[in-house]
């Protein structure tokens, strides 16, 4: 099965304003897209 690695631009426009509803602010869901896009470790960042 194929699994699709991107997202469209409007689907990351629905995240963000989900992540705003739930009160993130713009550095939390800047951090929350880089993890999901894969360029934060969160194991990593746990022990700095």
């Amino acid at each position: 099965m194929e699994v699709l690695k991107a997202m469209t631009a409007k689907e990351i426009i629905n995240l963000i304003d989900w992540l705003r509803e739930q009160g993130f602010d713009n550095d939390k869901i800047v951090d929350c897209i880089e993890r999901v896009e894969g360029k934060k470790d969160s194991k990593k960042d746990k022990a700095e």
